[in-house]
């Protein structure tokens, strides 16, 4: 069993601060250089069309990106000062708040419930999510798919303490249950998919009736605080950008799932079927702090984070920066 305390240091903060270049609405003459650190999987399809369209140049930004294999690296590199923005979960701000991180969401841009799957060996006697009891499963630890397998197991009258927990990156993972050295996994759609089709009959999906009623993950645009206090106008280009990635996907959806597949270097057929169980809208709602308390009691619970002194509702309102998405469009904007 796993039993983790994830700390400051863990989230990468040894550098100070951010060296940013002056914001574009006050500059007009050079395009501003920033670095975005980006996740894999269908799931981030909006950052990934603002890349691929290149919408940051309607906002006189220059961007390139740092490729991850999870919400959780991803985020690292924001806090360390390796990018100015990153995609992540609000699982892994859920964690670092516990923690003390000081990193904000900017603006919620997909959210699901099935976008991430229990992949198990079919020879290991797991015919039933219940029999997940006792098993090695993976899952990169704390990250989203680490909370997803609590809620996921809670359906079945498990929890984490119940299975052996193996701390693998998704394609790491997929690797694990092929060759057997893991019984199963937790992760995205997609890596579950790879693993099905490259186990030759060895690894099936696992079944999650319900899952929508103690699950719900938030895929959000993140940044170091410092970086919204000091540089409003950059955080505001970059949520622009993201509605116009937003627009673009609901205006011209074939082309944005081919763009997508290209990305992740999956067919357009298992991109489409992933994107069909994702929720696209660039928004901040209740429902996303909701669920960071929810995720920070979680991490609580797990061993993950010591209980902090504020209330948990109030420390994850601080961490939610709305004046970027009010200023773009403020009927997006429904938090309390």
């Amino acid at each position: 069993m796993t039993d983790l305390l994830i700390n400051r240091r863990q989230f990468g903060l040894g550098a100070a601060g951010l060296a940013l270049a002056a914001s574009p609405f006050a500059r007009a003459a050079a395009a501003e250089k920033i670095v975005v650190a980006e996740s894999q999987g269908f799931s981030w399809a909006v950052p990934y069309l603002v890349s691929s369209r290149n919408y940051w140049k309607n906002y006189g930004i220059e961007a390139s990106t740092l490729q991850f294999t999870s919400g959780r690296l991803a985020f690292d590199a924001a806090v360390s000062s390796k990018a100015q923005f990153a995609t992540a979960t609000d699982s892994v701000v859920g964690l670092a708040g516990a923690n003390g991180v000081r990193a904000v969401i900017v603006a919620e841009f997909t959210r699901l419930s099935s976008g991430m799957v229990v992949a198990a060996r079919t020879d290991r006697g797991i015919d039933t999510p219940a029999q997940l009891k006792g098993k090695r499963v993976a899952t990169p630890l704390g990250t989203s798919g680490h909370y997803f397998l609590a809620r996921y197991l809670s359906l079945y009258g498990l929890t984490p303490k119940d299975v052996t927990l193996v701390n693998l990156r998704g394609p790491d993972a997929i690797t694990a249950i092929n060759q057997g050295g893991i019984d199963a996994f937790a992760w995205g759609f997609d890596s579950g998919q790879k693993a099905v089709d490259d186990s030759g009959g060895k690894v099936r999906i696992l079944p999650d009736t319900g899952l929508d009623k103690v699950f719900l993950s938030h895929y959000v645009l993140t940044a170091a605080e410092e970086l919204v206090q000091r540089q409003p106008k950059l955080v505001e280009s970059a949520v622009r950008a993201l509605i116009d990635a937003e627009k673009f996907y609901r205006g011209s959806h074939a082309e944005a799932v081919a763009l997508v597949a290209e990305r992740t270097k999956t067919s357009v057929e298992t991109t489409k079927a992933g994107l069909d169980t994702i929720q696209v809208g660039v928004r901040l709602d209740n429902r996303l702090l909701d669920d960071l308390v929810l995720n920070g009691e979680w991490a609580i619970e797990a061993g993950l984070a010591q209980r902090p002194k504020e209330d948990l509702r109030t420390l994850y309102r601080k961490l939610i920066y709305p004046d970027a998405l009010r200023a773009a469009a403020p009927d997006r904007v429904t938090l309390s």
